[in-house]
């Protein structure tokens, strides 16, 4: 599914003779960020004012592809206690997202 997304923040005063070159780095951080993370929207249009940048994307999709993430620790021995319980440096060690 594909939604349209707004991505729009105020400023204190921008001077005007900045204000392509600040909403075209703007723009570009956001649409880099979302294709980092999956998400390329079909078309994309900027919007400056001395007191507003914007970026509108159409058709971006909903959610990221499922992805699974690993991420090793310590060997399974070390991460026991004597009592055979879950050391403290376990937690947190293996994540995975599905």
């Amino acid at each position: 599914m594909l939604h349209d997304l707004l991505v729009e923040i105020g400023t204190e005063e921008l001077p005007p003779k900045a204000l392509k070159k600040l909403s075209d780095a703007f723009t570009a951080g956001i649409v880099a960020g979302l294709a980092e993370a999956g998400l390329v929207a079909a078309e994309v249009h900027a919007y400056a004012a001395p007191r507003r940048l914007a970026v509108w994307l159409k058709s971006v999709p909903k959610q990221q592809a499922d992805q699974i993430i690993e991420r090793k620790g310590p060997r399974w021995q070390q991460r026991l206690t004597k009592k055979a319980t879950p050391a403290k440096q376990r937690k947190g060690l293996r994540v995975r997202a599905a």
